[in-house]
């Protein structure tokens, strides 16, 4: 297994060594691609504001904001105004209707720039409708972890005991996003109203239909709202700036608003990790400023999240049949994971992501991430046997053919790369270009450390940051809610918004051949289409390419178009990507990968009968300049032709069948797909009829071909 690789970096870099290609040609047909966006994402702001102080009310001290000074009075009033920076719970009372919202508002005032994001969450107004246990209006709104500004003494009494913290709520409430787009903040002596003023776009998210986890947001804002608020005395549970006013739309008041610190982090989340008999997990190392230690919390920490480290289990059991010192199949992984994770874990209740440590071996990859188990993004592992082949970079100087768990520094950095992924953050090759930070792949680290020009100075590991870059940062904390979280969208969702394509430069075939090869041009509905594509360099200089082209590699990208026109993006089941680099593809030289395109996060690529449309597309990032190459061809699927291969197509079509078939086969403990598939194969036998034709695809699949393989290796 592979790692994966994402990238963003401020400053682009030339690949040393065996990685440093010739110039990139750029000849013949290079045609551009508009990338389309699919989240929106807040931006750097103007903040009118003059110098904001430190303000924390205190229960004890009372506070009488916007009055004047004490003595003669003055045409000018004091406004004192904290707009701190970190996170605030925020509810929206609309005037009207059956709902309101709670969420969180992102203060962020970094690299001297505000940005500011905010997500909110749809309830039910139950007040009118309350029992008598709950004589209180604001009973519904308290329960949920929000208090307000006008609460009777007998219940301040019972929330001051408990302090307001970042919140999290249910994905399926999620509704909205806020992208702030102005501040205005009155001067510190105002004869005028003493107000926060925050101008933003409200993108409303459709959720996803029942099956998926991608739902969308609209390409434009949903409305545009002027948020009003005036600096208030906090209410229990909070403890320091506090805001209360009005949402407007149009010049028309839509409710009220209010607005409390709760935190200088931006969001959090916890971090389970597990350890198989005989691996080593990450440990805590010293910190490269000769002071303390380093982790995954500051790690974390330096993208503002507060991380809970829960080292759960150790000494976990080897499954049995599986050898846990070679390369491990993504079946028995992902089983393993389904068997040691807290059952308990509630995505709706907390942000919670798993990461288990197993051996392996040199040459499996450094980590890997599930885009979906149940649900997407919820686990990680990391391999503490493999490391850092020499092959992959000239660069891991002392590092260079040492098991992980070996060498601490590079082994934190590589496991919080997964954790990273496990938050839908991609590689920085893809991005921006390579950087020495947690999201650019682990060769490309140890060359920017390689020598004097390539980017930060140093040397592999000694010089390795333990840290995100700024780029991927501000994906951490202002993606919107349901992008980053476990649980959320699939992997990837949001970064084409990130990394315009519009200048994306395609090489013609004569360059850079992208060639497909297929078992059959024709399939049968339920039948997984065996695909393989080979990378040709067809020009006459090295053209830096992908060093992996395989659809884990996160570099490669299937569609599948349907009779109807509609496409589907095809995306891979597991992610393995910390071992790709660019590298130079030499003339006539040329990358091969193959795949089984049958059903993805995303469902079925041929749920109907008829002709489709598969296109392969390969991108990446050099020197700041986005490449790809990409090919396409037909395939049709037949309309089933008797009652055994219709009655096929109606078992196989079922995702547990999907997750079978992406895992590679082989995945026992999916006992509905493995009963579905002995299904079929009885198919015909005792009528004495051929077998239905959709087996031709799952040949090496089938339980009973991997128990003939086991069996064989064993003798």
């Amino acid at each position: 297994m592979t790692p994966d690789t994402h990238d963003h970096s401020a400053a682009d870099h030339e690949i040393e060594g065996a990685h440093s290609p010739a110039a990139i040609p750029l000849v013949g047909n290079v045609s551009n691609t508009a990338g389309v966006p699919l989240v929106p994402l807040a931006e750097p702001i103007p903040v009118s504001v003059e110098s904001p102080v430190e303000f924390l009310p205190s229960p004890e001290v009372p506070i009488d904001f916007g009055q004047p000074f004490p003595g003669p009075p003055r045409e000018r009033e004091r406004c004192l105004i904290n707009l701190r920076a970190g996170c605030y719970r925020i509810t929206f009372e609309p005037e009207s209707g059956s709902n309101f919202y709670r969420g969180s508002m992102r203060v962020d005032i970094a690299g001297g720039s505000t940005t500011i994001s905010g997500d909110l969450y749809r309830f039910l107004d139950l007040d009118s409708d309350l029992p008598s246990p709950f004589p209180f209006p604001w009973a519904s709104r308290v329960l949920g972890g929000i208090g307000q500004a006008e609460i009777p003494t007998t219940s301040q009494t019972i929330l001051s005991s408990r302090r307001q913290d970042i919140p999290i709520y249910a994905r399926n409430q999620y509704y909205s996003y806020l992208k702030v787009t102005n501040v205005q903040q009155s001067p510190m002596f105002t004869s005028g109203p003493c107000r926060l003023t925050l101008t933003a776009e409200e993108y409303v998210y459709t959720q996803p239909p029942a099956g998926s986890f991608n739902g969308t947001f609209p390409a434009t804002p949903t409305r545009t709202v002027t948020i009003v608020l005036k600096p208030k005395r906090a209410p229990a549970g909070f403890t320091s700036s506090y805001f209360k006013g009005t949402l407007n739309e149009g010049g028309t008041e839509r409710g009220d608003f209010t607005m409390g610190w709760v935190s200088s982090s931006f969001r959090k989340a916890t971090l389970e990790i597990d350890t198989l008999t005989g691996a080593v997990a990450p440990q805590a190392v010293p910190a490269s400023s000769g002071s303390g230690t380093e982790d995954f919390r500051t790690v974390l920490a330096t993208a503002g999240w507060d991380l809970n480290v829960v080292s759960d289990q150790t000494n976990v059991p080897v499954p049995a049949g599986v050898n846990p010192n070679t390369c491990w199949s993504s079946a028995d992984l992902h089983a393993l994971m389904l068997a040691v994770r807290d059952p308990a874990t509630n995505l709706d209740t907390e942000w919670r992501m798993h990461l288990v440590v197993v051996p392996a071996t040199m040459g499996c990859g450094r980590g890997v991430m599930y885009d979906q188990i149940a649900v997407p993004r919820e686990g990680v592992a990391s391999f503490c046997d493999d490391g850092y082949p020499s092959s992959e970079s000239v660069n891991f100087g002392t590092a260079a053919d040492q098991q992980q768990r070996s060498v601490p520094r590079p082994f934190l950095r590589s496991a919080s790369h997964e954790v990273g992924h496990g938050f839908n953050q991609i590689h920085q090759e893809q991005e921006a270009g390579a950087d020495n930070s947690i999201m650019t792949t682990t060769p490309s680290v140890a060359d920017v450390l390689g020598g004097p020009t390539t980017g930060a100075p140093g040397v592999f590991p000694d010089n390795i940051n333990l840290g995100f870059n700024d780029h991927v940062r501000h994906h951490l904390v202002h993606f919107p809610d349901i992008v980053v979280r476990p649980g959320g969208m699939t992997f990837g969702s949001g970064h084409s918004s990130v990394v315009p394509e519009a200048d994306r430069q395609f090489f013609s075939e004569q360059e850079l051949e992208l060639r497909l090869e297929l078992v059959e041009t024709q399939i049968e509905l339920g039948e997984p289409l065996q695909l393989a594509w080979t990378l040709i360099n067809r020009s006459e200089a090295p053209i830096p390419v992908p060093s992996d082209v395989r659809i884990e590699a996160q570099h490669a990208f299937i569609t599948v178009t349907d009779p109807s026109g509609t496409p589907k993006p095809m995306p891979s089941f597991v992610i393995e990507t910390d071992s790709v680099s660019i590298e130079s593809l030499d003339p006539r030289q040329e990358l091969q990968a193959k795949t089984q395109v049958f059903w993805s996060s995303r469902g079925f690529a041929f749920e109907t009968p008829g002709r489709h449309l598969l296109e392969v597309r390969i991108t990446w990032t050099y020197g700041g300049v986005p490449f790809g190459v990409r090919t396409s061809t037909d395939i049709w699927v037949n309309y089933p032709q008797s009652t055994t291969d219709n009655d096929a197509a109606a078992t196989l079509l079922n995702p547990e069948v999907g997750m079978y078939v992406a895992l590679g086969g082989g995945a026992s403990h999916l006992r509905e797909a493995v009963s579905r598939l002995e299904s079929v194969q009885s198919m015909g036998v005792e009528v004495d009829q051929p077998r239905p034709q959709a087996l031709r695809g799952y040949e090496g699949l089938l339980p009973s071909d991997r128990e003939e393989t086991s069996d064989e290796e064993q003798n």
